[in-house]
């Protein structure tokens, strides 16, 4: 009878209102956190003089080789990517197209999402997060759509595609010296 009575008294009771759920207010970062933005930046910086120092061609020793193409002898979505660093550092944009076109087509989309990313740290006063904002996740699709139907492409071995493919490296002439055209 007590089991009776305590499940009529809970009868009685009306259901909770359940409440939606608060927006929460974006906390500033702590610790590291707070440093990643500046360490990302640094890094990417650091890459690119080293790769702009270091012509991808002639010093094969600093850079790895294409496991993807080592193993199925096709290029890979990003196979070229280094030469055409390499090439727009030294402003050379129709040889940086040659070697890689998605790399070159994606940079305006790059600073698009760059803006975004700044346009929502002056709003909230904190770096947001990589990939949390939901209208940067489209143009990320369209780069990875750009990079590989590109990969793709450029390995079939007929025109209008082979004309997409990756140059091959210049051959050096008996002194160790790139031909002069």
């Amino acid at each position: 009878t007590a089991k009776l009575a305590a499940l009529s008294n809970d009868m009685d009771r009306e259901p909770p209102i359940l409440q939606p759920p608060v927006a929460s207010v974006a906390q500033p970062r702590k610790g590291w956190w707070k440093f990643l933005p500046i360490l990302a930046l640094t890094a990417f910086v650091s890459v690119v003089v080293f790769i702009a120092r270091y012509e991808p061609v002639a010093n094969k020793q600093y850079y790895p080789k294409c496991g993807f193409k080592q193993i199925t002898g096709f290029d890979c979505p990003g196979c070229g990517g280094l030469r055409a660093t390499h090439a727009l550092t030294r402003c050379r944009i129709a040889e940086a197209f040659r070697f890689h076109p998605a790399l070159v087509l994606s940079l305006p989309i790059v600073a698009y999402i760059a803006g975004l990313w700044i346009r929502e740290w002056r709003r909230t006063g904190n770096m947001p997060v990589p990939l949390a904002q939901p209208e940067c996740n489209r143009p990320l699709k369209w780069i990875a759509i750009l990079f590989v139907s590109l990969g793709l492409l450029r390995n079939i071995p007929a025109p209008p595609f082979s004309w997409i493919a990756i140059p091959p490296p210049p051959t050096t002439t008996e002194g160790g010296e790139k031909p002069r055209k």
